[in-house]
């Protein structure tokens, strides 16, 4: 009895699934990752000890130095804040609202900017900083 000889197998069968992991791990990073837009103005994110360690949503509030004033990536001015904010209704939702600030800009310089923002009915409030290098 002649047995055929066994069939020789191609070189490349084992690059197809790994091809195939490939696509499933980019399209699941696609999916998962989120991409964060710049902030309108540079802000220097104020040192902490202890920090959540989250990058600040894209809708905070951002305060630079020189007191110019972003949201929602717009530059805006204290009135349209409180009128941005407004029409956001953040005291609805339980959610507080993100706020970073220049850790140059002096605290009475806030106190305006946090003053809109309740008189716009933001009930909480999230300050963001970054993790210090421990002193």
């Amino acid at each position: 009895m002649r047995l055929s000889p066994p069939p020789k197998r191609r070189s490349d069968d084992g690059i197809v699934p790994l091809i195939n992991i490939v696509f499933l791990l980019l399209i699941f990073f696609l999916i998962a990752g989120t991409i964060a837009p710049k902030p309108e103005i540079d802000v220097a994110y104020p040192e902490s000890e202890r920090s959540p360690g989250a990058n600040a949503p894209a809708d905070a509030v951002y305060v630079s130095a020189d007191r110019r004033i972003s949201y929602r990536g717009l530059p805006v001015d204290l009135g349209g804040l409180a009128a941005m904010v407004g029409a956001t209704n953040p005291a609805s939702q339980d959610a507080p609202l993100a706020v970073v600030v220049d850790q140059a800009l002096p605290a009475k310089e806030l106190s305006p900017v946090l003053g809109t923002l309740a008189a716009a009915g933001v009930v909480r409030i999230r300050l963001i900083t970054r993790r210090g290098g421990g002193s």
